[in-house]
């Protein structure tokens, strides 16, 4: 199958935290981010989508992220592509997924309690980093992900804590680009359980029906297929 519609693509990354304790965003740095993050990027500009923003270390932000309801700025940036992958660490707090950033423009952690994911432009998120999910139970992934997905169409992460790979990007570039399913491919693609690193990927849709066919079929060519309101979720998963 091929793919017939190009996408804008963004990718933010951090490798490189501050080394002063005192620094609020402190953080141990990271190793592949960059390499996971470009990968994906330069892999999808190979197949012909559209490079719009590659940003690392300092010039990630975590209002990239935010809707400005919350004093961000994600409608210029990871809502203004189709595709945004974010290589950085994670964490999960009381049914909110957090990433951390290395300068406090505005914060040093980005909240999903702050997204909207997809009120503009954005249709798949990857987020490479640990704790996008701490389970796969339905009321958890529900109460994380149910209010930032507006739509969206999936987002893809790691249930639970994981060390990365270092080629994931490039690989589910190019497996997305040969017109695999998006779910598939992030499931085959980062599925490392030396690692302990479990993919997930979920699916927001305007019915039951349409959430399980997102998740089972939907490649890079649905991109203009938009979920008009986010009534269920559906996911799958890899573990051990």
């Amino acid at each position: 199958m091929s793919i017939n519609l190009r996408v804008r693509v963004g990718v933010e990354w951090i490798n490189n935290f501050p080394d002063s304790e005192e620094d609020p965003c402190n953080q141990l740095d990271l190793r592949y981010e960059s390499n996971i993050s470009r990968g994906f990027y330069d892999s999808m500009g190979a197949h012909g989508h559209i490079k719009v923003f590659d940003w690392g270390d300092n010039n990630a932000w975590s209002s990239d992220l935010e809707h400005p309801d919350f004093g961000g700025d994600s409608l210029n940036w990871s809502d203004n592509v189709h595709f945004c992958y974010y290589s950085d660490h994670g964490g999960n707090f009381d049914n909110i997924f957090e990433i951390g950033f290395a300068v406090p423009h505005s914060n040093c952690i980005s909240s999903s309690g702050g997204w909207r994911l997809g009120v503009k432009s954005l249709k798949w998120l990857a987020l490479d980093a640990c704790e996008m999910v701490l389970n796969t139970e339905a009321d958890h992934i529900v109460k994380v992900w149910g209010t930032p997905m507006q739509g969206v169409h999936l987002v893809f992460g790691s249930i639970g804590i994981g060390s990365s790979g270092s080629g994931e990007g490039n690989a589910f570039a190019d497996a997305i680009c040969s017109g695999r399913p998006l779910a598939n491919a992030w499931l085959d693609t980062t599925y490392f359980p030396n690692q302990k690193k479990y993919p997930i990927a979920i699916a927001a849709g305007e019915t039951e029906a349409d959430a399980i066919n997102r998740r089972e079929n939907e490649t890079l060519n649905w991109r203009d297929l938009d979920v008009k309101s986010t009534n269920w979720l559906a996911w799958k998963y890899r573990s051990a």
